[in-house]
C-alpha cells in the first residue's frame, strides 16, 4: 500500500477514536459486545457511532454473526453516546439492549436473514430508545 499524507487546514480538529464499553453474555453462547466510535468527516466534524456486535460461540470460539451501526443524528442521541465515554453505560441502557437489541437481532444473525426495510427502522429506533434509556 503506498504511503499517504492528510493535512487539515482550520481550527477544526476532530480525533477519532473506537471504545469498546461493555462486553455482555445474555445467555450461554452468545455475547454481545458495546463500542463508541468518534469518526471524521470530510469536513473533519465529529460523527458519533454505536455499534452492537453480536457474537455466537462455534465449536471453542466465539464468531460476529451480526454487527449493527447506529450513526447519531439528533442531537441528543450524540450527547448520549458521548456521555457513554465519559461515564460508561448506565442501568437502564444496559438492560435495554440486553432485553430489548439483542432480541431483536439474534434471529439475524443466526438465520443470516437481511432485514426488511420494516425491520431496519424497528431496529434503528430500539437503538435509539435503548441510548436514551
Amino acid at each position: 500500500m503506498p504511503s499517504t499524507t492528510s493535512i487539515t487546514a482550520g481550527g477544526k480538529k476532530c480525533k477519532p477514536f473506537l471504545l469498546r464499553v461493555m462486553v455482555f453474555s445474555p445467555e450461554s453462547g452468545y455475547k454481545f459486545t458495546i463500542e463508541v466510535q468518534k469518526a471524521c468527516n470530510t469536513k473533519n466534524e465529529p460523527v458519533w457511532k454505536l455499534l452492537f456486535d453480536l457474537f455466537k460461540k462455534i465449536d471453542s470460539e466465539f464468531v460476529e454473526i451480526i454487527s449493527v451501526e447506529f450513526v447519531a443524528g439528533d442531537p441528543n442521541d450524540i450527547k448520549k453516546i458521548a456521555a457513554i465515554t465519559d461515564e460508561g453505560m448506565k442501568k437502564g441502557q444496559v438492560r435495554a439492549f440486553r432485553d430489548d437489541v439483542y432480541p431483536l437481532v439474534k434471529p439475524f444473525g443466526d438465520s443470516g436473514k437481511k432485514p426488511t426495510p420494516e425491520e431496519k427502522k424497528k431496529i434503528d429506533e430500539t437503538m435509539k430508545k435503548a441510548i436514551n434509556s
